[in-house]
């Protein structure tokens, strides 16, 4: 069953979208949601062997911080944890609350 969205002129939203990039950071952490917050993948012998062994690297951060923001707070929403932490640092480095709500809305 189908159903039919009515799209109106001059619906205009109160805020700028996200930017191709930002999506594709959203995209990249719902993929890798899980284990990403706090996951050393083990820091003793046994751990630096299984990844050697394995060639699994733990997640790095990303360089913008705007960005790895993004993606910390996408993983938390993604993996049903509390991101309320994240949400007023996500207002600080620019993002609108609507911004947040629209991947909020996206991750679960």
């Amino acid at each position: 069953m189908t159903t039919t969205a009515r799209i109106t002129e001059g619906t205009e939203t109160d805020f700028p979208p996200l930017s191709s990039l930002e999506w594709k950071v959203v995209s990249l952490a719902m993929r890798e949601a899980v284990g990403v917050e706090g996951d050393t993948g083990g820091s003793g012998w046994l751990g630096r062997f299984f990844r050697k062994a394995s060639g699994l690297r733990p997640t790095l951060p990303l360089a913008d911080p705007r960005l790895e923001a993004l993606r910390r707070f996408t993983c938390r929403v993604r993996d049903h944890g509390d991101a309320s932490d994240l949400g007023p640092q996500l207002l600080e480095l620019g993002f609108h609350p609507g911004q947040i709500r629209a991947v909020t809305m996206l991750a679960r």
